[in-house]
């Protein structure tokens, strides 16, 4: 028979609640009753007492410890209600900072804001691209409000410190007791808790056991052990069970404050200690990004097209998107910053890009006459000749290289080569960073790179050239700026409800419409028109307008849409015509360096890129080249075996090989401009006429077989023969 359990004794603020509860209600029955007055008096005392010592007693304790346990709710309350009433000042304010480009300094790639300001001061100078004022109201207060700025499930000193103790013993290490937490630092997808480490426990000793520690925490992903900044101490890196949101109506003030000193703000998003990310895309100058179906890529790309949207006006800056999935930029179509409507046919956007190139060569030269160095001197020392930063964004950069791989591969290493000082940039977008598209040239050409969760470690191999961390999916990235080290961080997003992203371009090209409009009043802005080349490009052709906003379109030149004619023409006629006695030049450099190249024939001929490209594609077409470059050489190789037998072909290779006695295939190939697949038919040949000695080895190579008795008896033979004929 089991004995009851023992009554549970009564606390202290049990008994003084009991105590009070009971004398306020005998002082409010004294009080109703109306007895003497003394007895009044005595009841309003009693009372008083009570409710004071129920109050600092119980009640202020109780509210307390309510609170605490709901600290994570209230303070999200309380952050929603702060930013509500931040976004309606916003919203009532006329005035924002002025955005001056005039006294930028030299911002380095990335930068970190712990904490904003309040408030920024606005400059006094006059734009310096445009010297308009419609930066003063720049639509900051747009961005959708964040719900959860915060993670819930961050761990205090005590549960970090229990789950360490109990996870390190369950992966068969020695720990006495919970260890001692140093710091716990959580950011919106991870959370590093570093703690002391006890004696007989090394660093090592964790990291061997890596995967038996992920098992037993409970996160097989993204899970890692790490150094930590403490002596004697080591760190656990967990991710959150519910990540916070990072949105970039959290960023709103950074970014004020960045725009200022950055000549191409972007909002990348929050590091792992939860900081704002900021970087200006003029000092890396160009960005890489790679990312599977589901990490985040395109929400990315999207945050920093509206960052430069949200701050810099359309003189400022100019997007050329190229979407060949068409879908992702559509909803960009009437933003006054684009230079035309998203590019989705592969082929179209390969000619486009060439005349970016032909664009970047119109303004160095313009730099040239004017005695300046890079964009941002041109526009100081010529306020009324602005001309705008251009910004490229492809978004699936794999479609353009299966179906134009030489042309777009050839543009695009120019451009990254020298559109910095003509201020013009490329972002390029990938879902597969696989070898064969992000080529060694490319890779060389972009030291700045950004990696969401890939398929295989192969990828982010070819993207980051080192192994990394596992990756979350959904934002979770690293970056790599300028060559630096790499950085994880949680990329921002307009919103999480596609909707409200589309609500926010809307009304973001509703903005910069009516400040356009705005401006054509001024009779003034005329004479500041923006000198892009890259745009006057389709004055020869008719434009009409888009269906929306006729009125605005109509008065807007710089938004001028080119018109279906123009987008849909084919590539022959844009480009310009044959001139035979240049023509017949080409073939002889050619032949000469036993291949070709547009920038070969740049070079020799002292012409544009796009003349250098027809004359190219010519030869190709023609037969006279390889329709595909040689990564060797950079030339697209002379095809001399078209025009002779393969029995003179292979008397020309046998005399070679006796001439220099080199057997390379390389060699060959490079002397006599014949394809790499035909020399090594050829050299099989010579292997069944015992010339040559096949390879005793993967790594070893052909050797000559006769010896040199025969080979000057050949030549002999070859040179009589020569003199006959």
């Amino acid at each position: 028979m089991s004995t009851p359990d023992p009554p549970k004794k009564e606390t202290f603020s049990q008994f003084v609640n009991r105590l009070t509860v009971f004398a306020a209600l005998g002082s409010v029955a004294v009080l109703f009753l109306g007895p003497v007055p003394e007895l009044s008096s005595l009841a309003h005392m009693v009372l008083r007492y009570a409710l004071t010592l129920w109050i600092c007693i119980v009640g202020v304790p109780h509210l307390t410890a309510l609170t605490w346990k709901n600290k994570s709710s209230i303070r999200l309350r309380l952050v929603q209600v702060q930013q509500m009433i931040r976004n309606r000042e916003w919203r009532l304010s006329r005035s924002s900072p002025d955005i001056s480009l005039t006294k930028l300094p030299s911002a380095g790639g990335i930068e970190s804001i712990p904490t904003a300001p309040q408030s920024a001061e606005s400059g006094s100078s006059q734009n310096s691209l445009t010297g308009d004022r419609s930066s003063h109201q720049v639509p900051y207060a747009l961005f959708p409000p964040n719900p959860r700025p915060y993670s819930s499930s961050t761990l205090s000193s005590e549960q970090a410190s229990e789950l360490i103790f109990n996870t390190v013993q369950l992966a068969g290490l020695k720990m006495d007791e919970p260890p001692e937490i140093l710091s716990i630092d959580a950011g919106p997808t991870l959370q590093t808790i570093s703690f002391r480490l006890p004696a007989r426990l090394q660093l090592s000793d964790l990291v061997k056991k890596r995967d038996d520690l992920a098992n037993h925490i409970g996160h097989d992903r993204s899970f890692s052990v790490t150094s930590s900044p403490f002596s004697s101490a080591a760190a656990f890196v967990l991710p959150h069970k519910e990540r916070a949101f990072v949105y970039m109506s959290d960023m709103t003030r950074d970014l004020m404050v960045f725009a200022e000193k950055a000549q191409l703000p972007m909002v990348f998003g929050k590091d792992m200690e939860g900081n704002p990310m900021l970087v200006d895309l003029a000092k890396l100058p160009h960005l890489l990004v790679a990312g599977a179906t589901g990490s985040g890529k395109s929400v990315f790309i999207n945050g920093l097209l509206t960052s430069l949207a949200t701050t810099r006006s359309p003189q400022q800056v100019q997007f050329l998107l190229i979407d060949p999935k068409m879908v992702e930029f559509t909803m960009y179509t009437g933003l006054p910053h684009l230079i035309s409507p998203p590019v989705t046919d592969p082929k179209r956007a390969a000619l486009t890009l060439k005349k970016l190139v032909v664009e970047m060569e119109k303004r160095y030269k313009r730099f040239a006459e004017a005695g300046v160095r890079n964009l941002l001197q041109y526009n100081r020392n010529h306020p009324l000749d602005q001309m705008p930063y251009i910004v490229t964004v492809i978004d699936e950069y794999a479609d353009l290289m299966v179906i134009a791989r030489n042309d777009v591969e050839d543009t695009v290493q120019r451009l990254t080569q020298m559109g910095r000082a003509a201020g013009l940039h490329l972002i390029l977008g990938t879902q597969r960073p696989s070898v064969d598209v992000v080529t060694g040239v490319i890779k060389s050409n972009l030291p700045s790179r950004v990696a969401f969760h890939l398929l295989s470690v192969y990828d982010f191999k070819t993207v980051m050239d080192t192994g990394g961390p596992h990756l979350l999916g959904g934002g979770d990235g690293i970056c790599m700026l300028n060559g630096g080290g790499q950085k994880r961080f949680q990329s921002a997003a307009i919103s999480a409800d596609d909707d409200d992203t589309t609500r926010y371009i809307e009304e973001l090209k509703r903005y910069w419409q009516n400040e356009v409009r705005l401006k054509k009043k001024d009779r003034g802005v005329e004479a500041n028109g923006v000198s892009s080349s890259l745009i006057t490009m389709t004055d020869e052709e008719e434009v009409e307008p888009l269906e929306v906003e006729d009125e605005f379109l109509e008065e807007t030149p710089m938004n001028t849409v080119p018109s279906q004619e123009w987008t849909n023409s084919e590539e022959e006629e844009e480009m310009p015509s044959i001139n035979e006695s240049v023509y017949d030049q080409v073939i002889r450099i050619a032949s000469g360096h036993n291949g070709v190249s547009g920038r070969l024939l740049q070079h020799e001929l002292n012409i544009d890129y796009v003349t250098a490209a027809t004359y190219v594609e010519q030869l190709s077409k023609e037969g006279n080249v390889a329709p595909e470059y040689d990564p060797e050489t950079g030339l697209k190789p002379w095809l001399v075996d078209t025009r002779e037998s393969d029995d003179e072909i292979l008397l020309r290779v046998q005399r070679m090989i006796c001439q220099t006695r080199s057997t390379r295939s390389i060699d060959v190939q490079q002397a006599l401009g014949i394809r790499k697949e035909k020399v090594l038919q050829l050299m099989s040949q010579l292997v069944k006429l015992d010339f040559l000695l096949p390879p005793t080895s993967t790594k070893g190579g052909y050797t000559l077989a006769w010896d040199e008795d025969q080979i000057q008896q050949f030549l002999l033979n070859v040179g009589e023969q020569s003199q006959f004929n």
